[in-house]
């Protein structure tokens, strides 16, 4: 046993410094998460320039993250990393949809795959919150497109039906399916909604044409009766 110090010394070294490359790991992952949590908030507010200088701030710090936990398999794979890869992924891919641009490659981006599909499900959330906003600001055909967004991504990520120990996405996937069902039915309740206003409107057109036409003594056979057929 004159070896045993030497082996518990040689072990204690290597858990001091994987607990020294966790504690940092944990802070990169925060900073990483609440930049690219600012820049889908500023993308939604249309400050995209600010917003592309967060996401760019975070994938340099992703890159740094990993090559931290480079040797240590374990960090390198471990929850909150691939919450800070999946939370970027998001980001970007919002941002070039916005910008009209093709979707990064994961390869490029170098996050995993599990982690790129994970973050293209939480885009499918922040296309709902543009859909809606389109309809408040009275542009259906803009909230529709974002509809459109959100059926291609479904219809991608659907097709991964592997077990959860092998790609966890099996919630998500359930998630994005419940957000699209919802949004196209308050988009046809929103287009029924425009429908009743614009008939609403026209009727009062017509109602006002007739009352003015009553004033002006005008009304001398059936061609100035109120002609309700004309509002539908």
């Amino acid at each position: 046993m004159k070896n045993l110090e030497k082996i518990i010394n040689k072990i204690e070294k290597n858990i001091d410094d994987k607990d020294r490359v966790r504690e940092k790991s944990l802070r990169f992952s925060r900073e990483i998460i609440i930049g690219c949590r600012k820049a889908i908030q500023l993308i939604h507010q249309n400050s995209m320039k600010k917003s592309e200088i967060l996401i760019k701030d975070a994938s340099s710090k992703l890159l740094e993250l990993y090559n931290f936990t480079k040797n240590h398999c374990d960090l390198s794979h471990a929850g909150f990393v691939e919450n800070a890869a999946q939370e970027f992924v998001e980001a970007i891919c919002l941002f070039d949809i916005m910008q009209e641009k093709e979707l990064p490659d994961p390869d490029k981006l170098q996050v995993t795959y599990s982690a790129y599909l994970q973050g293209l499900c939480d885009v499918v959330g922040e296309l709902r919150r543009k859909s809606l906003d389109s309809i408040l600001n009275g542009k259906p055909e803009k909230a529709n497109s974002y509809l459109k967004f959100m059926d291609q991504i479904y219809d991608a990520i659907i097709r991964f039906d592997y077990p959860s120990a092998l790609i966890p996405i099996k919630r998500k996937q359930d998630m994005v399916r419940g957000l699209i069902e919802k949004t196209r039915g308050e988009l046809a309740v929103a287009s029924c909604e425009r429908r009743i206003e614009y008939r609403t409107d026209e009727f009062r057109g017509i109602l006002d044409e007739f009352n003015i036409n009553q004033k002006k003594g005008k009304r001398k056979d059936s061609k100035n009766d109120l002609n309700i057929d004309r509002v539908w």
